[in-house]
């Protein structure tokens, strides 16, 4: 399994064949029009326009009045106080803010109070939970490995979860988060390092960047040179979307038909990972094999142990018990098995195959399995860190790969960046770290050309993604698509402008944040007006801020939140989901409540289902995520109405409510509407809401009567009509959207 390609007549060829020369700046390939495409050639910094027909509070304005001027447009009027605050905790936070935060907010009458607000919200932990999102959404996150149908969870992924996170919020500067994901593990010599520090451990865990896409190679019937070849082709693809904005993956067969992304170009890339991700010496990548004959061993694993032998010791102690128990119940299991085999006549057919085929044995092994289970949720994990590290040594030669096809080897390349993008950048030099261990440096050189402040895509690419996730859409709609087939940015002197700013201010993302929501663009109301619909019909020009349904994490979170169920806890492994007999999959709440969604397992083959409905990312089908898409189906209705989260989820608001202001009619509605819509009822609303509860209190003591509750009628009837109407604002429009 690790030595495939480096003997024979593959290295003997290796070894007498120069590789294909390349001179990036001067590629013959490259033709100068083909430097000379938007995206390809350095942002230069823009004049700001001097504009007279709207409020320019920065210069985002600016340039999107130039625009809107020319064509007699302008911007909608600002929004007004409670929604403006609405829309900055959800953007940034994930969440709408609590009646406590409301009435504070209302008593601020500062002239900068909602600049001073962005900022708090800016410094609030959920901030890196809510915009890890995001780049999870962008990198592939997920907890298990894919591939095959067993679908084996992955021990460890979420460290990159929590590095994210605590990325985000610590506003690490962007071109050091990619220098570590990519490179991490050769910022340090961390194979002679006998304790990590908090931050080198940091550096270890940003590296499973690169270790995300679905993988198969852990099974023995998967791990041939295809799957390999396969792993490593979806890891440049979301490399390619989620850092470049290009489609890489298309120069894989054969040169890009419309980029000049050269098939070399792709190969090359590829060989700058090589010494981590090296297909002729692989590594399984998870600690649970399948098929026959598998064996996962530390060493033949793309695992980093944790070098504390103390921190080591105390997991193997606490485990070696339950692994004892487990190990007993699993040989049950295989005993059981036995006869079944040699019934089968099938000497090696899987348990999983004989218990389909007979079902007496698929019986006995669900009760053994469920013996098996709380013992395995006692475990602690291994401190091991999912990584992806130099192997050390020389990585076997890189070859094209004619029509991308591993049995047909082309020419050999050395590894680099595509040429494309090289005018005007320092080389591509790999200069090997001076360390007690062997590291090749490839991947550390390339991450440090990526993130040269001229480099042509890196920062507008990042700005496009921040944009995007405040307004919908980006300046460019098309975000992993830079090239000649995606779509133009609307304001190419504003992304260069924006994408200069963010190099400046020393890629500081929450910079980025405070600039876009304190523009008058992000500060205008979603009133549709009839010259904007005329003049502005699909909102490219930004005459209205866009009216946005919640995406699926904040609508879930938010649920919980507005009801007092979320469990603030932040990192450490994912929680536990559940799949029901009717197929749903649920997160079973523990104390004090359910966890955040970016929280929950992650497993590919098991969605969970609230989460789906709403159009998060189905990582069995792509590699990666940068625009989530956005449905409306019968499916996301009957989630809300019937969804056993959500009604529980209203008879805790009910109780919270109640809790807080007694039993008044008109305080209850009050409060609910300060709960569930961050802002106060009108008159009129009211007035219907306490009809609404009258007749609903009225409803709840006839159905109740035949029943003989164990509390008085009228006390629960009174308890259920408010939950019932907490339900029915779960479901309204203005919960559902920030506009």
């Amino acid at each position: 399994m690790g030595s495939e390609g480096k003997s024979g007549e593959e290295g003997r060829r290796a070894d007498r064949e120069e590789p294909l020369n390349v001179d990036e700046k001067s590629d013959p390939m490259i033709k100068p029009t083909d430097r000379q495409f938007w995206s390809f050639r350095q942002p230069e910094r823009p004049t700001v326009p001097s504009v007279t027909n709207g409020v320019v509070r920065n210069p985002i304005d600016a340039f999107l009045l130039q625009k809107l001027s020319a064509n007699n447009l302008s911007f909608a009027p600002e929004a007004g106080k409670l929604a403006l605050m609405k829309r900055a905790y959800v953007d940034l936070l994930g969440v709408p803010p609590t009646p406590e935060d409301v009435q504070s907010y209302l008593q601020d009458k500062a002239s900068d109070a909602y600049e001073r607000l962005v900022d708090r919200l800016l410094v609030s932990p959920k901030y890196g939970e809510r915009w890890a999102r995001y780049w999870l959404d962008a990198a592939g996150y997920a907890d298990s490995e894919g591939g095959v149908s067993l679908d084996t969870l992955r021990v460890s992924a979420w460290r990159y979860r929590d590095y994210v996170i605590q990325a985000l919020n610590s506003d690490k500067p962007y071109d050091q988060f990619l220098i570590e994901q990519l490179a991490g593990d050769e910022l340090f010599d961390w194979k002679a390092t006998k304790q990590y520090t908090a931050d080198q451990a940091e550096k270890l865990a940003a590296t499973g960047f690169l270790r995300l896409a679905p993988d198969s190679t852990y099974s023995t019937e998967q791990n041939y040179m295809q799957e390999r070849f396969d792993h490593i082709a979806s890891e440049m693809e979301v490399l390619g979307s989620a850092v470049f904005g290009l489609t890489l993956g298309c120069a894989r067969c054969h040169d890009h038909k419309y980029d000049p992304l050269s098939q070399r170009d792709y190969y090359r890339v590829s060989a700058v990972f090589q010494s981590a991700l090296d297909p002729y010496d692989w590594r399984i990548p998870s600690l649970d094999c399948a098929g026959v004959g598998a064996k996962c061993e530390e060493q033949n694993t793309r695992f980093i142990p944790d070098p504390d032998l103390k921190v080591r010791r105390e997991v193997e102690e606490h485990n070696a018990p339950l692994n004892k128990q487990i190990a007993a119940i699993e040989q049950k299991i295989k005993d059981a098995s036995i006869p079944y085999r040699l019934k089968s006549g099938k000497q090696e057919a899987s348990d999983a195959e004989l218990a389909e085929q007979f079902p007496d044995l698929r019986e006995e092994v669900r009760g053994l399995r469920k013996e098996a289970a709380p013992l395995r949720a006692k475990l602690k994990v291994r401190p091991d860190f999912r990584a992806l590290f130099d192997m050390g040594g020389e990585p076997t030669p890189v070859r094209i790969l004619m029509r991308g096809d591993p049995t047909n080897p082309g020419p050999l390349v050395d590894p680099g960046p595509m040429s494309v993008l090289a005018e005007g950048l320092a080389p591509y030099r790999i200069e090997k770290p001076h360390f007690e261990s062997d590291t090749s440096g490839r991947r550390l050189a390339f991450a440090r050309w990526l993130t040269q402040p001229s480099q042509p895509l890196t920062a507008r690419v990042r700005v496009n993604q921040i944009w995007q996730n405040h307004f919908g859409v980006g300046i460019v709609r098309s975000p992993g698509n830079f090239g000649k087939t995606g779509v133009p940015p609307s304001h190419p002197e504003l992304l260069d402008w924006l994408a200069t700013e963010f190099v400046e201010k020393g890629w500081s993302t929450k910079s980025l944040h405070r600039l876009i929501m304190t523009s008058s663009a992000y500060r205008q109301s979603s009133h549709v007006s009839e010259a904007s619909v005329s003049g502005d019909p699909s909102n490219e020009l930004l005459t209205r801020f866009p009216l946005r349904r919640l995406d699926a994490e904040a609508i879930r979170d938010s649920v919980l939140h507005v009801a007092g169920r979320l469990d603030d806890k932040m990192f450490g492994p994912p929680a536990e989901i559940k799949l029901q007999p009717d197929g749903k999959v649920l997160d079973p709440a523990g104390e004090p409540g359910s966890r955040r969604s970016i929280y929950l397992l992650q497993r590919r083959s098991t969605p969970v289902t609230m989460l789906e409905v709403f159009d998060s990312p189905l990582p069995l089908l792509n590699p990666n995520c940068v625009k989530r898409g956005e449905s409306t189906v019968s499916s996301q209705a009957l989630q809300m109405m019937n969804g056993e989260q959500v009604l529980e989820s209203a008879r805790y608001l009910a109780a919270r409510i109640i809790d807080s202001v007694g039993d008044d009619t008109s305080k209850q509605v009050e409060r609910l509407y300060l709960a569930a819509l961050s802002r106060g009822p009108t008159t009129t609303e009211l007035e219907q809401a306490e009809r609404t509860l009258f007749a609903l209190r009225q409803s709840w003591v006839s159905h109740l009567q035949g029943q003989k509750p164990a509390e008085p009628v009228a006390y629960k009837a009174n308890r259920m009509a408010l939950a019932s109407l907490c339900h029915t604002f779960f479901n309204s429009a203005e919960f559902m959207y920030v506009e």
